[in-house]
């Protein structure tokens, strides 16, 4: 009778429990990025806060695609007001989504953009620009705001757009607290 239960135990087991195989793609991603510089969010958001002396707040809502890997890195200038956060979200097709913070004393004004913006109003009040075809960008689509004495920029590649709309970036900016 024990046989007959350890038997069926282990048949189950066998059976039922989901199978996780390496992926090695995954991790030479992650080991790309890592070569580059990139460390885990945290870490670099850790690092950034300490750098600029102001704490930086991430969105809490994230695009609704899978991605397979988040990292981020304190890109670090001579001129502190040109330093940069950037935040990677990678999925097998590359990086369809980012963020790149900067001081809002930066040289880099994302506002004279806005010409070129289709304009939103953030719940706060605060107008958002959304650039689809932006000159000097490639052909990335820009989503970007000013908050809490930073500038974002959300970067978005157009083979998600149909997912990543300048709505649902509205939202995403509006989930910053």
């Amino acid at each position: 009778m024990l046989i007959k239960k350890l038997i069926l135990i282990a048949t189950l087991c066998f059976t039922i429990t989901p199978r996780a195989y390496a992926n090695f793609d995954n991790a030479e991603t992650q080991k790309a990025y890592f070569e580059l510089g990139y460390e885990s969010v945290y870490d670099s958001l850790e690092r950034s806060n300490m750098y600029f002396k102001h704490e930086i707040h991430l969105p809490v809502q994230i695009p609704p695609i899978p991605f397979t890997h988040v990292v981020g890195m304190l890109n670090k200038h001579e001129d502190r007001n040109n330093s940069t956060l950037e935040i990677e979200y990678i999925n097998q097709n590359g990086s369809p989504y980012g963020i790149t913070i900067f001081p809002l004393k930066s040289k880099v004004q994302l506002s004279e953009l806005d010409s070129n913006a289709k304009i939103f109003t953030l719940k706060d009040g605060s107008k958002a620009g959304y650039i689809t075809k932006p000159p000097n960008f490639k052909m990335i689509n820009h989503f970007y705001f000013e908050k809490n004495g930073w500038q974002y920029l959300f970067r978005v590649h157009p083979e998600v757009s149909n997912v990543i709309t300048p709505e649902l970036l509205v939202e995403i900016a509006d989930s910053i607290k």
